[in-house]
């Protein structure tokens, strides 16, 4: 018996020695096949800068769409676990000043030396040319010796690989790589043989999940290579049939293989199989709260959000400026200002979805929605009240007592205090209702979830121009369609679009608004505004961080101009492209068909229908959703 049990306990160290020695096999594979394509990557950027060098700009332009492929090949890994690296090498052809010291990033890398390089060499910057290959050469190097140091995981594979379907598809369709070039479309071609190569170590014949993918994956390879007009290209059949399929498949063959996902925090779900499933966004990854908003918690916040007591004149509540049935806007150009006296600086913006993003307000000056909460009770021009003031009057209504303890177990009460009511806890019941405010089940969404599901030609059409011909995609990304930056969300960016101070196209003269350089004082942030999300836009006129435009056909003929400087306002900081976009009428109105699809306040819009009794019988009277 006792022999029977060593032999038993042998078997399994054996056959567990053998999984592991398998698996180091299977990540020797993938690493070699990463530093092979590192390896040439270095002799095509040595290659680009001696063509350069040389003056053959025919020949540094092969060299430079060969790096590029290559690069790609690669990308999945080298942006996964070298972020800033793979900035440095393929980040925006834009400068960022840093929010915290007056240092400059510069933009390097690929997307730079393209601006240099197509559509033809201007022979009068030959030397910034030179630096900017370069300065790409070093790149290449850096990467080589940060991948020489690595021991790849493989959780750490997959996770990169599925990561970058939805880089594909929210970044690499766009244009957003190659916006001068318009090389996207091939290069995606070259992302999905990379995956293909690092996950061909983990294959087997017998693996079904395996099978679909690699059909998959070719086959959209085929599509792409016969489909690679720039302009022309079906992004909306391309997702639906090939990109979508693909994320479902890896996930397939990932749980096949019994890797497990990482632990760690994150914007995605990475147990859903695809990017597009209802709760894929994780809203917690954007918060400094520990703990799930519970139903209670999210009932509170909602109890809270419609409660004129918070203000200061016990009139104004959250629900004033922004409305369920406007998707938590107000409808007016700006705001009103408290006690009506005048209006505030800005558009009031929508709240649905505002959970998804690393910084709030149109300056971005605070991170989490907290901060945002706290900001706007104790700003004169909008609650003029604090959360201490509030807490000490909700504190002395019985009916307020018994919904927060409902709301805070034990758990959540560890690190906010055990007063009945304290200022942190209407901080966070509030927070935990924004937050909830989330909207994926427009018509779009079940357009790219449900193969059964329609859109009209005219909005496909619409969806097209929008992830391609017309750049929208490039700054709003999709599919949050906001300007947090996929497929880590680590940033929300902001642009300077040069948004002129009326609707004037003659005599137009930027807003004096500085933007997010009041709270940065930086000169690139001059006229900086966060990117907004376009969903829900039907119902957010009017339109821009000062209500200057009214119609969808203002804001989209803005755009085709080439934003301010294409209607004669000089900014040297205008991130917005100026060429002009060249957009027809009638694609105009079908971009503006598409963005209605993105219209979704499901469950969102109820009220309650009574608030809690104060101790101030004058004040049991005032009204749900305040006065406007």
């Amino acid at each position: 018996m006792r022999r029977s049990l060593f032999m038993l306990l042998l078997a399994g160290v054996l056959f567990a020695c053998g999984g592991t020695r398998e698996k180091q096999e299977r990540l020797a594979l993938v690493k070699d096949y990463v530093m092979d394509q590192v390896g040439s990557l270095q002799v095509q950027l040595d290659s680009l800068v001696a063509n350069v060098d040389n003056r053959q700009y025919d020949r540094a332009k092969v060299q430079f769409e060969r790096a590029r492929h290559t690069y790609k090949h690669i990308e999945p890994i080298i942006d996964f676990y070298f972020a800033g690296a793979g900035k440095a090498i393929n980040g925006p052809a834009i400068d960022k000043a840093d929010e915290h010291d007056d240092k400059v990033n510069y933009a390097t890398g690929f997307q730079v030396a393209e601006e240099f390089l197509y559509p033809n060499v201007d022979t009068v910057r030959v030397e910034e040319l030179k630096h900017e290959v370069a300065v790409l050469q070093s790149c290449g190097v850096r990467i080589h010796a940060l991948m020489k140091g690595t021991e790849l995981t493989d959780q750490n594979i997959f996770q990169a690989v599925r990561l970058h379907v939805l880089r594909i598809m929210s970044l690499g369709i766009t244009g957003f790589d190659s916006p001068v070039a318009l090389l996207s479309i091939p290069e995606c071609g070259a992302a999905l043989s990379g995956m293909q190569q690092l996950m061909m170590p983990f294959a087997s014949d017998d693996s079904p999940s395996w099978g679909r993918t690699l059909s998959i994956l070719m086959r959209a390879q085929q599509y792409l290579g016969s489909h690679d007009n720039f302009d022309s290209f079906d992004r909306a059949t391309f997702i639906r049939r090939f990109l979508n399929p693909l994320s479902r498949s890896i996930f397939s063959f990932q749980n096949e293989l019994g890797i497990d996902d990482n632990k760690w925090k994150e914007a995605l779900d990475m147990r859903k199989q695809d990017f597009f499933e209802p709760n894929v966004y994780q809203a917690g990854f954007f918060t400094n709260e520990r703990q799930i908003a519970s139903a209670q918690l999210v009932a509170l916040g909602k109890m809270l959000f419609f409660d004129p007591a918070l203000s200061g004149n016990n009139k104004r509540a959250c629900a004033s400026c922004h409305r369920p049935e406007l998707a938590f806007t107000d409808g007016k150009v700006r705001s009103v200002a408290f006690d009506f006296e005048g209006s505030v600086d800005r558009n009031a913006p929508t709240l649905i979805n505002a959970a998804f993003q690393r910084s709030q307000f149109w300056d971005q000056r605070v991170m989490f929605v907290e901060d945002q909460i706290t900001d706007v009770l104790s700003n004169r021009h909008e609650m003029h009240n604090s959360l201490d003031k509030a807490s000490e009057l909700l504190n002395a209504s019985k009916e307020y007592q018994e919904a927060f303890k409902s709301a805070f177990n034990d758990a959540l009460r560890k690190d906010i205090g055990n007063e009945p009511i304290t200022p942190k806890m209407i901080g966070s019941a509030l927070a935990a209702y924004v937050q909830s405010l989330s909207s994926f089940e427009s018509r779009f969404d079940k357009y790219m979830r449900d193969s059964t599901a329609l859109l009209s030609k005219e909005e496909i059409n619409g969806f097209n121009l929008f992830m391609g011909k017309a750049k929208c995609a490039t700054c709003h990304f999709m599919p949050l369609f906001n300007g947090s930056v996929p497929p880590m969300y680590a940033e929300t960016e902001s642009e300077v679009l040069g948004v002129p101070s009326s609707p004037d196209t003659v005599n137009a003269t930027v807003d004096g608004d500085p933007g997010k350089y009041s709270t940065y004082p930086r000169e690139l942030f001059k006229s900086a505004f966060k990117t907004p999300t376009v969903r829900n836009i039907a119902l957010t006129a009017p339109y821009m961080h000062n209500g200057v435009y009214n119609s969808l056909e203002d804001v989209l003929d803005f755009y085709n101009r080439g934003g301010g400087k294409g209607i004669g306002i000089q900014l040297d900081n205008q991130t917005l492209p100026s060429d002009k976009l060249n957009l027809s009428i009638a694609e105009q109105r079908d971009i503006i068909k598409f963005l209605y699809t993105l219209t979704d306040t499901t469950a969102l819009t109820s009220k309650p229908t009574h608030l809690p009794m104060l101790s101030d019988d004058q004040l049991n009277k005032r009204k749900i959703g305040g006065e406007y």
